[in-house]
């Protein structure tokens, strides 16, 4: 009975862990952009008055109306960026751009996506403006908590720290601005260093 040699062996394995890592690689999602994690921060802490250091008409849940066009225009802001760099990305490196993995990823998105859409409709009608950042902050980091089941696991502590956010928007609302600053804000200037660094683009 003949048996592979220790190279042979040796080979057969490296062999094997490049199959598991393109595999891997196809089943997780990893498309980020940095720079739209960067441009969706920006826009968010500009949003929040920069925390809440820089008040302007807008900032504050109770302004009503006002509020909830420039956290639309963030919203509106932060997607399109991700989309057209997402898109590019993929042009650039000529793959496709709706990927099963994609479509996956966006499923586990659309959920709380339409939770947070209907929720604030509720709110808004209600008159309980005062709620409606803990919602989305909450809602979008279970969204993310639901994509790092395929996607890298950072995901996760982002997620949480997102839920975490949303938890003290409601614990403490005159402080609104600051969660929603350090959250859509700060966390995604991190998300985007991470991608940055873990993906050298």
């Amino acid at each position: 009975m003949l048996l592979p040699t220790p190279i042979a062996q040796d080979q057969a394995l490296r062999a094997l862990a490049e199959i598991r890592s393109v595999i891997d690689r196809s089943a997780r999602y990893s498309r980020f952009s940095a720079l739209s994690c960067f441009l969706a921060g920006i826009a968010a802490l500009i949003g929040s008055g920069f925390c809440g250091l820089v008040p302007f008409a807008g900032t504050q849940p109770q302004q009503g109306w006002t509020f909830l066009a420039i956290w639309m225009s963030v919203l509106l802001v932060a997607f399109v960026s991700q989309v057209l760099l997402t898109f590019m990305k993929a042009r650039q490196r000529q793959e496709a751009f709706w990927t099963p993995i994609a479509r996956t990823a966006f499923g586990a998105l659309l959920g709380p996506g339409v939770a947070g859409l209907t929720g604030s409709a509720v709110l808004v009608q209600t008159g309980h403006w005062e709620l409606l950042p803990g919602v989305w902050l909450l809602l979008y980091g279970c969204g993310l908590w639901g994509v790092s089941f395929f996607a890298p696991l950072f995901l996760r502590g982002l997620g949480a720290a997102f839920m975490l956010a949303g938890v003290c928007a409601w614990a403490f609302p005159a402080y609104s601005a600051l969660a929603l600053g350090l959250g859509f804000g700060g966390l995604h200037c991190v998300f985007g260093t991470v991608v940055m660094m873990r993906y050298r683009e």
